[in-house]
Parts: structure tokens; sequence; C-alpha cells
């Protein structure tokens, strides 16, 4: 049984607002540090950043910080683990035949296993994965998962990218907490899977678990890149959104999280 999951904000009193992360609730701390970087890229967004070793929690923007947007696709995240748990997708090397129907990126051009279609975020086949899952059982994991605001709608296949879920960049960190811990109500099997697919880069220096997200937000596109960063002995998580123009932009992602903390 689910236990009852730790409210996001955890309000002592009216100035004191502190986030349930692991075993511990911490003050965020707005920092400055971080703003030449934004401004040298011309970009407004936020950064939040838990390092497990100095039990910090740190941000650039305290209200874009609680603010919910569309995980875009980084809700393949969830999307996965939900397959796997469901069994929906077997394994990480599950196939997926290219139906020969032009897309939007090349790449996604050909057949891919469950494991190419996470590094490469191929939209189709995490429809597909949707799709199968179905939109009661949807429902029922993502308030099982306490993922965001829970709403499925109204179109199962693309709510993610157009619809009605919206999840904070503080809620992201938590959730990726909970799935690199394995303390989601989900089978240990799954949750390892899941963080195998996620692994991005491994160097002698770090390594780094982490999906991106881009997606409409009015005019203009909200950019995710959430995950966390194993580095000399310690474990730091980040969650990053910005608001951009164009897919041009899109590279500013890594590009500001890897200047921060690399």
């Amino acid at each position: 049984m689910l236990l009852a999951v730790a409210a996001l904000i955890a309000n002592a009193d009216d100035s004191d607002s502190r986030v349930a992360l692991a075993k511990n609730n911490l003050m965020p701390t707005l920092t400055t540090d971080w703003d030449p970087m934004f401004k040298q890229h011309n970009v407004e967004g936020v950064l939040i950043v838990f390092d497990t070793q100095s039990h910090t929690l740190k941000t650039n923007n305290l209200t874009r910080a609680e603010t919910p947007y569309r995980p875009a696709s980084t809700f393949k995240i969830v999307n996965g683990l939900i397959g796997l748990e469901l069994k929906v997708v077997t394994d990480l090397e599950q196939h997926y035949r290219w139906d020969k129907q032009p897309r939007e990126f090349k790449h996604w051009e050909q057949d891919h296993t469950f494991n190419s279609a996470f590094k490469y975020s191929v939209v189709p086949i995490f429809q597909q994965i949707a799709r199968a899952i179905g939109k009661q059982r949807m429902t029922n994991m993502l308030a099982s998962l306490a993922y965001g605001n829970q709403k499925v709608g109204p179109e199962l296949d693309s709510f993610w990218l157009d619809g009605d879920i919206r999840i904070s960049a503080i809620e992201q960190l938590q959730f990726l907490q909970k799935l690199h811990d394995e303390s989601l109500p989900l089978s240990e099997r799954t949750q390892q899977l899941m963080k195998q697919v996620m692994l991005t880069e491994s160097t002698e220096d770090y390594t780094l678990y982490a999906k991106t997200g881009f997606a409409h937000h009015g005019d203009n596109y909200i950019g995710w890149w959430v995950g966390w960063l194993e580095k000399e002995g310690r474990t730091v998580y980040f969650t990053l959104n910005l608001d951009l123009d164009d897919i041009k932009q899109a590279h500013l992602r890594q590009k500001i999280v890897k200047q921060i903390l690399l």
C-alpha cells in the first residue's frame, strides 16, 4: 500500500516553506550565482539543485520553482515506468517497428528498442505505450505515484505535450529522488530498468542520468532537462525549465546545467 506522500511544501509558519526531500525538510536557498549563465544565453528559466552531500537545496527563482508546467517529454520517465510495471513494456530490448510513416525527425524513421526510443525521445512509440496502458490505468498509476496534478486528458496519447497535466520543477525533483532511491510504489525491477534507460553520459569524472522535454507553452515553448549527476561520491539532483523561442534553442537546456554543475 502506498504510504501517504509528504506534502510538497510543508509550511511551519507563514515565513517558513520547506521542501520534503529524502528524510529531510529543506528550506530552499535563493542564489544569484547562476544569473550570468541565463543572461549569457538570453533566456528566462529556473534551475533547482539538491546536493545530497551538503544537504542544500538551491534555486535562482523560488516562485517559478513552484510553478507547474506541462512535463513534455520528461513524462517519458513516468510513461516508461508505468509501461514496465504493467508489462506493457516487457524489457529494455522490446522491439518497435517503424510503420514507414514520415516523422518529425529522421532518427525516428527507423525501428527502435524501448531503450533507443527513450534515448531519441521517439514520441510515436511512447504514444503507443500510453494507448496500451489505457486511460483508467494511467489515471490510477499517476495517482499512486502522486505525479504532478495527475490529470490525464483530453487525449491519452498526447496529454503530456498539449493536455491538462502539470508539474512543477520542485515536484520533478522530488519524483527523481524517489526513483533514484527506488522508493516509488513500483517494483525494484521497474525502477532499476528505468534508471538504466536514463543513463545519458558516463565519464571518468561523473555519471549523468537525465531526460529532456520540449513543448508548447502559450506562444512560445517550455524546455526541460531533469535528472541527477553522480560525481565524487555524491548525488546532485537537478531540474531546469526554460522559456524558449524555438527548437533551435533546445541545446541551452543541457548547456546551462553543465555550465553550473560541471
